[in-house]
């Protein structure tokens, strides 16, 4: 999350106590169970293997498929691990994967999502005005910040993704303009929305192997390989926000010691 990953220093404790919290009357709260994951375990999750071509990347996962998929449960306030029923992005995630791609659907109950950008724009602050999701991806179970990916994803298909070598590193100036990572790296996705007014929104992400390729884990992984992963759900400039696996006041959003295990199964 950029707001949260990179102005944390300004106002962490501002951020991390409102993250979540942003309730709105009439807020949809179907779906996963309530969650608390305050006593700082870090979250697992057993990531099935698809048929190559058994998911359709429309934005709605609804295939038969999904449902042998590793799912997250309810998210969770990003500082506390505490379950926020009242929050505007309450969501859920699943992950599965082929030889292919690593596949991940995402459902946030934010009954009136909005962004700015275009699928077009190149890097748009996605994290600064849209409706979004977010993903930390570390391969292996090393959760060090050597080597991890982060990549954002918003309801109108606006992408921002970057490559770190380590902890929010490197930054640097490039033409006036400061770059976060290695923002010339792509994820390469493939992504869909399908937003239900009134209700929530549901997203379906495709990222191929090859994209996440790294010294520190098999592509494809191997069944039983894990990696490291967190999942993020974010609007408002970040002013509400949730995690799969909260930080516990460890660092800031890109803290991989705090990252979820994700292990690939058959």
């Amino acid at each position: 999350m950029r707001a949260i990953s990179f102005q944390l220093s300004a106002f962490s404790l501002l951020v991390l106590a409102a993250a979540g919290g942003a309730g709105c009357k009439g807020c949809v709260e179907e779906g996963a169970p309530a969650a608390d994951r305050s006593d700082g375990k870090l979250p697992t999750l057993s990531a099935r293997k698809l048929v190559t071509g058994a998911i359709t990347i429309d934005g709605v996962p609804q295939e038969a498929a999904w449902k042998n998929t590793g799912t997250t449960g309810a998210f969770v306030h990003p500082g506390n691990g505490r379950p926020v029923p009242g929050s505007t992005v309450n969501a859920e995630a699943g992950v599965g994967w082929t030889d292919k791609d690593l596949l991940i659907w995402f459902k946030v109950r934010d009954v009136d999502p909005t962004t700015p950008f275009s699928p077009g724009q190149v890097d748009p602050h996605v994290w600064s005005r849209a409706s979004a999701v977010e993903l930390m991806i570390q391969p292996g179970d090393h959760g060090d910040n050597k080597t991890y990916f982060e990549v954002q994803v918003d309801t109108g298909g606006a992408i921002w993704d970057t490559r770190f070598d380590d902890y929010n590193q490197p930054i640097v100036m490039e033409g006036g303009k400061r770059r976060y990572g290695h923002q010339r790296w792509k994820a390469e996705l493939r992504q869909a929305s399908k937003v239900v007014r009134g209700s929530h929104y549901t997203m379906e992400l495709a990222i191929p192997w090859t994209a996440l390729s790294s010294e520190r884990g098999a592509t494809p992984p191997k069944p039983g390989d894990t990696w490291r992963f967190n999942l993020y759900s974010f609007r408002d400039g970040q002013r509400a926000a949730l995690a799969w696996s909260p930080i516990m006041g460890q660092g800031n959003f890109h803290k991989a010691a705090r990252f979820g295990k994700v292990t690939f199964n058959k």
